[in-house]
């Protein structure tokens, strides 16, 4: 079974945790694994603490490794070669086990999506695995 949630970006870097929603596509599957990914190569899919403080640590740190304006021969096309760098580094999916209807993840961990060429609609795929 696969599901898609649509996720509507509001900045160039952004972390935005979509733990809950992801969970309500998973209501009664007892157990398994949900496939969470990305269709897109200048964003990615992380699995940490949503501590606010750490969520602009998660595009700073990455925006530092990868400047926005930095010199990329991508850029001479589409001026985002820093977001697709930072995805590749990323990733764009995680496997995570399910339990008893939901994401079995630990005390602080959620799944966050990272953007990093927005604002712009995202499309996350949720496939379940039982």
């Amino acid at each position: 079974m696969r599901w898609e949630i649509q996720i509507d970006t509001t900045e160039r870097l952004q972390a935005i945790d979509i733990t809950d929603r992801v969970n309500e596509l998973l209501k009664g599957a007892r157990s398994g694994a949900a496939l969470i990914s990305v269709k897109h190569t200048t964003c990615g899919i992380i699995v940490n603490e949503a501590e606010e403080g750490l969520m602009e640590d998660y595009v700073k740190w990455l925006s530092n490794l990868f400047p926005i304006n930095g010199k990329y021969r991508h850029n001479q096309i589409d001026n985002n070669g820093h977001a697709h760098l930072s995805s590749a580094v990323v990733g764009n999916s995680r496997l995570i086990p399910i339990s008893e209807g939901k994401l079995d993840l630990g005390t602080w961990q959620r799944v966050i999506l990272l953007e990093f060429d927005g604002p712009r609609r995202r499309t996350v795929g949720v496939t379940l695995m039982q």
